[in-house]
């Protein structure tokens, strides 16, 4: 198994603990009293997990090594910067929670490029929305509720019932619309084309290799290093034959988001011989658009781990 799938289940089960702390110390103490604790909590676990302080460090310098996004680095990043990476997770983990109290309301999220996803929920054609572990995913549900769209999101976690049974004691009745992608099964596979022809979304994040790829693995330039990315989300795009589109959402201030949506494939059919080699063009396509989103908020990658040497692609 991947490092990547390793480190994904510890996080999971980090993220679900800090979510319930996060939870206890927000219903107590309020918004002003939890932030101003985000600093002290990251600075516990840049100092406590040695692998994710130097993933951190790794992916820092490397995003500092790429002309594009110097700018946002005063110099060569260390600690501090270090620091700084851990507490834009808290933030998100936090800003996630306040999301699924049902208090989003405060938030604002400037919409640039989601009139790909209007003309779409229009036209009632379903869509893949490639995301990352970049910025927060969620705020893409929030924009989904004002708009009145639907999105469903595909997990890899074991842990999914957990999570849904958290967030919806946060907030019963919200309905977290999830697909659980189950290793060895292609029952998710007609749930997602069943979304897609209801003209929903379906949400898949397209950086991280999890149990279910079972080798399907594609090498792609990413920060000037060659980099493991899953290739199934590229390959079922081509199967479906429907709309795929990059879809992040990153924080550019104190409770403000803005969306970065790019059309990436029209949803034109693909033969079956053609669909390994179209999906490593869509694959590439998606790691320069995502290369473009980390030099644009490069503290808001949130894959802690060696990134670059996850998986050895075979072949």
């Amino acid at each position: 198994m991947s490092r990547g799938a390793t480190w994904a289940r510890t996080a999971e089960r980090g993220s679900l603990g800090a979510l319930y702390a996060m939870a206890w110390i927000y219903r107590r103490f309020g918004r002003s009293v939890s932030i101003t604790l985000l600093t002290p909590i990251a600075a516990y676990f840049l100092l406590r997990d040695g692998k994710a302080r130097r993933a951190s460090l790794q992916y820092l310098r490397r995003v500092h090594a790429w002309p594009e996004s110097r700018r946002a680095f005063e110099r060569e990043p260390g600690l501090l910067e270090s620091l700084r990476h851990f507490r834009e997770f808290a933030i998100n983990i936090f800003d996630r929670l306040c999301v699924w109290t049902g208090e989003a309301d405060w938030i604002e999220i400037r919409d640039e490029g989601s009139e790909h996803l209007f003309r779409l929920a229009q036209e009632r054609r379903g869509a893949i929305l490639l995301g990352a572990h970049l910025g927060s995913f969620d705020m893409l549900r929030v924009l989904s509720e004002r708009q009145k769209f639907k999105v469903n999101v595909v997990m890899f976690s074991r842990h999914v019932a957990q999570i849904t049974s958290f967030f919806e004691r946060l907030h019963p009745g919200a309905g977290l619309r999830v697909i659980q992608l189950d290793p060895g099964s292609i029952r998710s596979i007609f749930e997602i084309k069943a979304c897609i022809d209801r003209g929903e979304f379906v949400g898949i994040l397209g950086d991280r290799i999890g149990p279910a790829e079972h080798g399907r693995v594609a090498t792609a330039s990413f920060l000037g290093h060659p980099a493991p990315f899953p290739l199934g989300p590229f390959l079922l795009a081509g199967l479906l034959g429907c709309p795929v589109l990059l879809s992040l959402c990153l924080r550019t201030d104190d409770a403000r988001y803005e969306t970065v949506v790019k059309p990436l494939a029209q949803g034109e059919a693909v033969p079956r011989a053609e669909r390994e080699k179209r999906a490593r063009e869509l694959l590439e396509a998606y790691a320069r658009n995502l290369e473009e989103a980390c030099c644009r908020a490069p503290r808001q990658w949130f894959n802690f781990y060696d990134f670059w040497d996850a998986h050895r692609e075979g072949g």
